[in-house]
């Protein structure tokens, strides 16, 4: 039966066979000087303690003493300290302090050893004597001298003496002395690293009955130094990870403990600073460096460096493979790269990646360093570094179709879980423009990765956040599903991985709704249970979107409101979807300054790193809400930026919606031209959900081209179910009264029907919401014709947020109020909407309007039969009356006729006297407003003529802002821009208005209000 150290010294029989022999000998009365030399970790303080204790169960005394690197400059101390320990110590405390007054006497040296030599032999001629001196290379010369004497003296006596070494650098005399002792009287055994099955047979015995690839990658991560494995087996058990069920035991994750200071320790305790720095360097560069590499990082010479690469080969950290060293265990390769601190190693990788790029080494190899170095002018040089690869012709295609595996191999020696690298190494190849060698790259990184311990969850969950944002909702659920084959993930990340399955569900099929909504509330369950803030948020935000997809606006606003009220928890996580989702709501709901806030505190809370990945949702989320606010030229200008960010940073879904946005944008601005480079192909538009959106754009656009056939035609998915795609109709409260106005055009009169009947379910389902009853209101007064809900849909929007949808009503309203006889209300309501179009920007419909009123003095606006709302409802549009004036204040119309001038004459009070003598008062039947025949601006104050109309919308906001009292600095505080843009603008404002000085324009703006009041601009 083997004794209990026995188990641990595998494949350590020559050793232990020395042992016997040695204990064998001493038994027999002779004695003798075994010494084990070997690298640190490889088992010689193990082989001393088993031999310690098979020495006492033999019955012979046993005295010991492990040495300190101070013991060398102490006397004769590690001989004396060994001889006065044990149950039947060599000699009592009085004499060693005796002896010790001696060892401080050079001269008395002689004398000390002779008293030495006659209590040894005293105590030897009683029982034999096992003397043990385990790290003898940090022993003082008295001692080596003192064993260089005594040996010789104790040879025919049962004293044996056990000592144990490694190659550590001594003063150079003290090394002679150990190496004259060793060579003259001790049998050396040497220990090297365990081979393949020995390391095998001990990570076994220590785990148990575990599974052969869990003994594998253990061994593989200690290199085959014993104490390294017993090290990494105890600290996997201290951290719960080495599990047993069903008669198997499992280590649980394929990355090293956290903390690999405590698994290195005893392999790197004993070396010189020199050496630490020169492994640490080593570890940067690699897994197997060149000794001119090193010393390019740290400045020195090889000639400096090689004292400190031989005390590390000799301590069994590096080995020698001819042309470079490697490390020996990849356990302390990553304990030495992770021990130096951030800043260091991050400068570090830094001028490794300028090494590999000088001397040409392999793409991936520098790369790698420069994605480690993590500095932004190290990202835009990888980014060079990977657009160089993918057009240089000399470059082989092998490099660059392994490029993917070869950067996460790099990466992972370095950073074995962490998903923070392999996401930075997706990010430069979209920005080399590399989509395909991304994806591949992270796929590689997936189906390596698991969710068995927490550390690997997170990292598994980030690398999947990624593949949704890269829009492959797919093949995120199909890496979900295969990992789930497997083990359950940690209970505390259970919650994150229930909403990416339920992300990609929503993502992947709009008909899941149902379903994602229902893992999502389990998530929001689940994570309030466990204290998973960033997942309970994230679950919100979604059951929000679940809610608006289904038609339910209300509810989610109100999920939205609890999700931004729970703050920023994990915004990063996500890439801002968890902001996103709640500021398009919110500004749906008619709030979009409350959405800008949302978006402020998005972008304030999000670090430059996450930023890069969440600008594209960022830029999408406040174009929507400044389109809310009627804001079309900064909207055009965030989408553009959005969709620059898409193309650096690839994201398909934010790029297509941006796409659809630039195309109403355009169109409702007028540019026909631009917004036609906007579309997609019908064959190339996106798929699902997007698609709606994407075909609304486009039918929109061919409306505005005078083809409403065709934007029917091309809004037949829409049509065929609208439901499905009730988020984005319900989200604009101009989109389901177009779809009725281009259905009526193109004599659709079944689809207009269901558009009504769809805006008037939605409003009803959610009663509070001011946009969706205006909505329906509008929808339902366009199809039949009738004034009264028009009238209601403006009241809705005057008190909403939304006025392109307010000048949208008033257009449609003033045609119902005409037909009803109202032409003095009518002209009102299309000078309102006039002016709420030019100030937002949009020139399709300013166009429209005045092409629908005369500003001549005296002009009149004739119908063409069929007029309305868009261009005008049914198709018609509107022309001026081609009647002329003629003589005696009549005018002439076609067909040679003469119509006879007014005979009512205005009456003071503000009233008109009409033939008969009765009097029309302001307000009796119509509000006080312009004739037909007046202009919608007054002439300046001046008399030159100015244009109202000629205005952009910057313009307009700079002078809306002064005309309140505003300064110049005060105007561009407000508007976030600068004090000379501010003045550029307002010079071309006076010009173009013909005013001087700012009280004219203040009137001139008084002027076109449509309260009366100067109108505070939308905030920036």
């Amino acid at each position: 039966m083997p004794a209990p150290g026995d188990q641990r010294l595998v494949g350590r029989e020559r050793e232990r066979a020395a042992v016997r022999r040695a204990l064998d000998t001493t038994a027999a009365g002779r004695g003798a000087l075994l010494v084990f030399h070997g690298p640190s970790g490889s088992g010689k303080s193990l082989l001393l303690r088993t031999a310690a204790e098979q020495a006492a169960r033999r019955g012979m005394t046993v005295a010991t003493a492990r040495l300190a690197r101070l013991d060398q400059h102490s006397a004769m101390a590690p001989l004396l300290t060994a001889l006065s320990t044990g149950p039947r110590p060599v000699v009592s405390a009085v004499q060693a302090e005796s002896l010790a007054a001696f060892a401080d006497r050079p001269t008395h040296w002689s004398r000390l050893i002779e008293l030495l030599h006659r209590l040894i032999e005293r105590r030897a001629a009683d029982r034999p004597l096992v003397i043990v001196l385990d790290d003898l290379q940090w022993a003082d010369q008295l001692t080596l001298a003192a064993l260089e004497t005594l040996l010789p003296r104790l040879t025919e006596l049962p004293v044996l003496w056990l000592a144990a070494y490694a190659d550590f650098p001594v003063v150079r005399p003290t090394r002679d002395a150990l190496d004259r002792l060793l060579a003259a009287h001790a049998e050396v055994v040497t220990l090297s690293a365990l081979d393949e099955s020995a390391a095998g047979e001990l990570a076994a015995g220590l785990l148990g009955a575990a599974r052969p690839e869990d003994v594998r990658r253990v061994v593989a991560a200690a290199g085959g130094n014993p104490s390294l494995i017993e090290r990494l087996v105890h600290l996997l058990r201290e951290e719960g990870r080495i599990r047993t069920g069903d008669g198997e035991v499992r280590v649980l994750g394929g990355h090293p403990p956290a903390d690999l200071s405590r698994a290195t320790a005893p392999v790197l305790s004993g070396i010189s600073q020199q050496t630490r720095e020169l492994l640490q360097v080593g570890a940067v560069l690699g897994r197997r460096f060149s000794l001119p590499d090193a010393a390019a990082l740290t400045g020195r010479s090889t000639m400096e460096l090689a004292t400190a690469a031989q005390e590390a080969t000799a301590a069994g950290l590096l080995a020698d493979d001819g042309t470079a060293f490697r490390f020996r265990a990849p356990l302390v390769h990553r304990a030495l790269h992770g021990s130096l601190l951030g800043p260091v190693r991050r400068a570090l990788h830094a001028e490794a990646a300028r090494l590999c790029a000088a001397e040409a080494r392999p793409c991936a190899g520098s790369v790698g360093h420069l994605i480690l170095s993590g500095a932004p002018e190290d990202l835009e040089q990888g980014v060079a570094q990977l657009e160089w690869l993918l057009r240089h012709e000399d470059v082989p295609s092998r490099e660059r179709e392994e490029l993917p595996g070869a950067l996460v191999a790099q990466l992972r020696r370095y950073e074995p879980v962490a998903a923070g690298p392999v996401r930075t190494a997706v990010r430069l190849l979209l920005a080399a423009g590399q989509t395909g060698p991304a994806q591949r790259l992270l796929d590689t990184a997936l189906d390596a990765a698991g969710w068995e311990t927490d550390v690997e969850a997170v990292a598994f969950a980030e690398l999947v956040e990624v593949l949704l944002r890269l829009g492959h909702p797919h093949d995120a659920l199909r890496q979900l599903r295969r990992v789930a084959k497997g083990s359950p993930p940690p209970v505390r990340r259970r919650a994150w991985f229930t909403l990416l399955e339920s992300r990609c569900l929503l993502a992947y099929s709009g008909a899941d709704t149902a379903r994602a909504a229902a893992l999502a509330r389990s998530a929001v369950g689940a994570a309030r249970r466990s204290g998973d803030a960033a997942s309970a948020t994230q679950g919100t935000a979604l059951l929000a979107l679940c809610a608006q997809r289904a038609g339910d606006v209300t509810g989610a606003l109100r999920l939205a409101e609890e999700a931004v009220a729970a703050g920023p928890h994990g915004t990063e996580r996500g890439f801002g979807w968890e902001r996103a989702v709640p500021a398009l709501i919110i500004s749906a709901a008619g709030r979009p300054l409350d959405a800008a806030e949302v978006l402020k505190a998005w972008r304030d809370e999000t670090g430059e790193q996450g930023w890069v990945w969440a600008a594209p949702r960022w830029h999408l989320a406040r174009a929507v809400q400044l389109w809310h606010c009627g804001r079309l030229e900064d909207a055009e200008q965030e989408a553009r930026a959005g969709v620059e960010a898409c193309e650096r940073f690839a994201d398909p879904g934010t790029r297509a919606a941006l796409g659809a946005l630039l195309v109403v944008v355009a169109t409702v601005r007028g540019d026909l031209e631009r917004a036609a480079a906007h579309l997609e192909p019908p064959t190339g538009a996106p798929s699902g959900l997007l698609g709606g959106f994407a075909a609304f754009a486009a039918a929109w656009h061919l409306d505005a081209s005078g083809d409403p056939e065709a934007a029917v035609r091309r809004l037949a998915d829409v049509w065929a179910d609208p439901g499905r795609h009730a988020w984005f109709l319900a989200a604009d409260p101009l989109a389901l009264p177009h779809l009725v106005r281009i259905a009526l055009r193109a004599g659709a009169h079944e689809q207009a029907a269901e558009a009504v009947d769809l805006a008037r379910r939605l409003a009803r389902r959610n009663p509070a919401l001011t946009p969706l009853t205006g909505a329906a209101l509008h929808a339902q007064g366009l199809y039949r014709g009738l004034a009264a809900p028009l009238h209601r849909a403006v009241r809705a929007f005057r008190s909403g947020s939304h006025p392109l949808a307010l000048a949208s009503a008033l257009e449609d309203a003033a045609d119902a109020t005409r037909a009803q006889g109202e032409p003095l209300r009518a002209t009102e309501m299309l000078l309102e909407a006039q002016r709420i179009y030019v100030a937002a920007g949009a020139g399709l419909g300013a166009e429209r309007v005045r092409r629908r009123t005369r500003f001549a003095p005296g002009g009149l606006v004739r119908d063409v039969p069929g007029g309305g709302a868009g261009e005008a409802a049914g198709g018609g549009r509107r022309v001026p009356d081609d009647g002329r004036r003629v003589a005696g204040g009549g005018r002439q119309v076609p067909g040679g006729g003469r119509e006879a001038p007014s005979t009512a004459r205005e009456v003071p009070g503000g009233g008109r006297q009409v033939p008969g003598g009765s009097r029309e008062m302001p307000g009796s039947g119509s509000r006080p407003g312009p004739r037909p025949g007046s202009r919608s601006a007054p002439q300046p104050v001046d008399g030159t003529a100015g244009d109202w109309d000629s205005l952009t919308p910057s313009e307009v906001r700079v002078v809306r802002l002064v005309a309140e009292g505003l300064t110049n600095r005060e105007t561009a505080q407000r508007l976030a821009v600068s004090a000379h843009t501010v003045d550029s603008h307002l010079r071309r404002a006076f010009a173009k208005l013909g005013v001087s000085r700012r009280v004219e324009l203040a009137r001139y703006v008084l002027a076109h209000s449509p309260s009366g009041q100067v109108p505070a601009p939308t905030s920036k």
